[in-house]
Order: structure tokens, then C-alpha cells, then sequence
């Protein structure tokens, strides 16, 4: 039924297109045509991922634009934004060092002016009160900003995952399309939901635990902490397991169902339709060639968007770890055991916020570089 609906419509499509004049447009610039027909301006493209495309000549309307983009461009540009990630972390991590070197000179101070260890705690008490103070407000900003990333991603991806699935169905993969944005709606809504009622606000519970055992050692908090860290990963692993298994399955079985509906309507329109079958199956594979170029430039287009909103809060959260992991491993050599639990426990969040990010990007772009990859030449 379908098959012989997809036939007429071509049967029509071509007798009306041989009685109505042809646009300029159409004529000079069909895959602009075919771009404005699918409505890709209804795309919400980031600001910081709109500047991006447009600064290297980038545009949805334009698969062939994508041809102008060099690794050394790429490699340029992500350089220039860890040198300019890094300024932060840096001034933070000779901030950390130094109140760890001052922590432990004032202990010994402590230890040889009175045999009584109160002294020496209260100079402890005090440095420790200086890194909280001194560590908070770039853990807080590392959580805030992959939230923010997060939500950007999810406007941007609900907006794309409906228009990317239409070139999907108007290539021919119907079926294919209508398991793409079942499955990514569904991951885009639930990671919304998973990430802002659970898993953000148990990162940030073990932020405020971790920062109470460095001051109490006593109370043994940096279990909760780790705890939370391995309970995020477990939850995201389990997530992307079932999500990509689930998806490649059904892409598999969808995308040969379509690709059979199609090789039987070219079959059946050169065959069937007399004097312009061949005329027909020419024009529906010249038309499905054109969809392809759209769908493969619109589809890198989205993968692009989504590693650019994401980079910015990888690489600080990933500069920020690497800067805790130094901070605590000064602080073990100079035997300041409090100081040594705080920067393992930010470490220890800051990773579980890395694996959100790494998770939530490589199913965004997976999914879609699956169907890239699974409609390749169709």
C-alpha cells in the first residue's frame, strides 16, 4: 500500500512538474530549495555554536560548506579554547599549593611551640577553611556550567532530532526516521529529567559532604562521596548499554525494511509506468541522492553543534581534575591529611560530572553518526 502510494505521488509530481514553469531558484540552487521545503530554520542553534558555523563559512542550507572545514582548523580552534580554560585553573592551583605549603609550615610552627596538638589543629582549621572557601566557587561554577550545557544541548537536540528525522523519512527510511526520534526524544527527555532531579543534585550533596569530612575526619564522609561518583557512572553505563543496543537493533532491522520498499518502488516505477518509468525512477533517484547530501550535511552539522556546547565544560572540569589530582598529592606529601580528603573528594565529583558530559555527548553523536553511517549511499 505504501509502495503504491510513493508511486503515484512521483506519477504526479512529475506530470505537474512538466506543466509548471521552474523556479530560478530550483534551477540554480535545488538543494537550498529542498533545505527551505524541510523548514531547516526552524533549527535553534546555540549562540556560541552559531558563531562557530559562522565564522568557517558553515550553513545548513549548504551541505558542500562542510568541505571547507580542515583538521587544522578544528585542532586550532579547541587549542585556543583550553589556553584560554586554563588561565583559571592555573591561578587556583599556585592559590591551593601555597595554602597547603602554609598549612603544614604553621603545623611544624604548632608541633614545636606547645606539646598539645590544639595548635596545631586550630592552623590547621583555619588553612582548611581558606581552601573551602577558596575551592567552592570553582566547583559550584563546574557544576552550574555542565547543567547549563546539558540544558542547551536538550533545547538544541529537540529542535534537531525532528527535522533531521523528516530527511530521514523523505529519503525513503520512514521507518528508520520514526525509530530515531522515538528513541532520541525519549534519551533527550529522560536525560533532562535523570540529570536535573537526580544525579546534579547528588553531586551537588557530595560536594557539601566531601568539604564536611576534610573539616571532621572523624565522620568518614569520603565513602558517601565515592559512592556517589560510582553510583553516576553505574547509572550512565546502564543507560547508554540498553540505549544503544535498543536503537542499533531496531535501526538495523528498519533500515533494511526501507531499503527494500525503495529498490521495490524503483523497481516497480520503471517497470509499471509506461513511456516515462525510466524517466520516473531517474528523477526518484536523483531526488533521493539530493536528500542524502542534505541529511549527511545537516547530521554533521548536528554532531558538530553538540561537541562544541559540550567542549567548553569538558575541558574546564577535565583542567579543574587534573588540578585537584596535584593540589592532594602535594598535600599527602606535606602530611596534611584534611587537606588531602577535600581535594580527593572535588576530584572525585568533578569526575562524576566529566562522565555526564562524555555520556551524554557520545550518545548524542553516536546516534546520530549511526545513521550517517547505516544510510551511507542510500
Amino acid at each position: 500500500m505504501r509502495t503504491g502510494s510513493l508511486l503515484i505521488l512521483i506519477l504526479l509530481l512529475f506530470v505537474f512538474r512538466q506543466q509548471e514553469p521552474v523556479s530560478a531558484q530550483e534551477l540554480t540552487d535545488p538543494l537550498a530549495y529542498l533545505a527551505d521545503a524541510a523548514g531547516s530554520e526552524a533549527l535553534q542553534l546555540p549562540d556560541d555554536a552559531q558563531t562557530m558555523l559562522d565564522t568557517y563559512g558553515i550553513s545548513a542550507e549548504d551541505p558542500t560548506s562542510l568541505l571547507s572545514l580542515s583538521p587544522a582548523d578544528c585542532f586550532h580552534a579547541i587549542g585556543d579554547m583550553i589556553l584560554e580554560a586554563a588561565v583559571t585553573p592555573l591561578k587556583l592551583l599556585g592559590v591551593l599549593l601555597t595554602l597547603t605549603m602554609v598549612c603544614a609550615g604553621l603545623g611544624g610552627l604548632g608541633d614545636s611551640l606547645s606539646q598539645e596538638k590544639g595548635i596545631r589543629r586550630l592552623f590547621e582549621m583555619l588553612c582548611i577553611l581558606l581552601c573551602i572557601g577558596t575551592a567552592a566557587k570553582p566547583l559550584c561554577s563546574c557544576l552550574n556550567d555542565a547543567a547549563a550545557a546539558l540544558s542547551e544541548g536538550n533545547v538544541f537536540m529537540i529542535s534537531f532530532i525532528p527535522l533531521f528525522a523528516s530527511f530521514l523519512a523523505a529519503g525513503g527510511h520512514v521507518a528508520t526516521g520514526a525509530g530515531y526520534q522515538i528513541f532520541l526524544l525519549f534519551l533527550t527527555e529522560g536525560i533532562g529529567l535523570l540529570t536535573g532531579k537526580l544525579l546534579f543534585p547528588l553531586l551537588q550533596m557530595s560536594t557539601a559532604l566531601g568539604m564536611a569530612d576534610s573539616l571532621n575526619p572523624t565522620m568518614r564522609l569520603n565513602g558517601l562521596v565515592n559512592g556517589s561518583r560510582k553510583a553516576v557512572v553505574w547509572i550512565l553505563g546502564t543507560v547508554m548499554a540498553l540505549f544503544a543496543a535498543l536503537l542499533s537493533i531496531r535501526s538495523f532491522v528498519a533500515s533494511a525494511a526501507d531499503g527494500l520498499s525503495a529498490k521495490t518502488a524503483k523497481l516497480l516505477s520503471a517497470g509499471l509506468i509506461p513511456v516515462v518509468g525510466s524517466a520516473v525512477s531517474e528523477a526518484y533517484t536523483t531526488v533521493q541522492g539530493s536528500i542524502g547530501l542534505l541529511r549527511s550535511g545537516f547530521g554533521v552539522i548536528g554532531i558538530l553543534t553538540i561537541a562544541w556546547l559540550l567542549l567548553p565544560p569538558l575541558i574546564t572540569v577535565g583542567l579543574y581534575r587534573i588540578l585537584f589530582a596535584a593540589a592532594g598529592l602535594v598535600a599527602d606529601l606535606s602530611g596534611s591529611d584534611c587537606l588531602t580528603r577535600l581535594y580527593r573528594n572535588a576530584e572525585a565529583v568533578l569526575s562524576a560530572v566529566f562522565a555526564i558530559l562524555i555520556s551524554y555527548g557520545m550518545m548524542m553523536i553516536l546516534s546520530t553518526a549511526l545513521m550517517l553511517l547505516l544510510l551511507k549511499g542510500t
